[in-house]
């Protein structure tokens, strides 16, 4: 049998307070794509978007994913995790103008069929 075992407030402020370099805020962007637009979709949010938002002060990684398969309605679903050092960076002016640069704006967001974004501090940080 697989124990479970829980950690206390303490242990988890520590993971979190000791990690060197840790941005303590993240934002989770999920994305609803359509198939045919998913090549140019990828080259755009990561030669043009990514770059562009990691030249913002306090943005420190993103990390992109795609869920294993489409979704109900047929949709290939992106998830982007940005780790921040601030709280709510993406709601500052300077965000935003980075954001509606390039190619985004104008291609990539009227293609998107959906997109949902959570925001909050990180409250645990592990790695092996």
């Amino acid at each position: 049998m697989i124990g479970v075992h829980s950690l206390n407030r303490d242990m988890t402020f520590m993971a979190t307070s000791k990690a060197i370099g840790a941005a303590p805020y993240c934002m989770t962007i999920t994305f609803e794509i359509a198939p045919e637009d998913e090549a140019e979709f990828n080259d755009i949010y990561d030669n043009d978007h990514i770059p562009t938002i990691m030249k913002l002060e306090g943005v420190t990684e993103v990390i992109r994913f795609k869920d294993t398969g489409p979704n109900e309605k047929g949709f290939l679903v992106y998830t982007a995790i940005y780790f921040m050092t601030r709280e709510n960076l993406h709601l500052t002016e300077e965000w935003k103008a980075l954001s509606d640069t390039g190619r985004w704006m104008p291609v990539i967001r009227p293609k998107v069929k959906s997109r949902a974004r959570r925001t909050g501090p990180v409250v645990a940080r592990f790695a092996k």
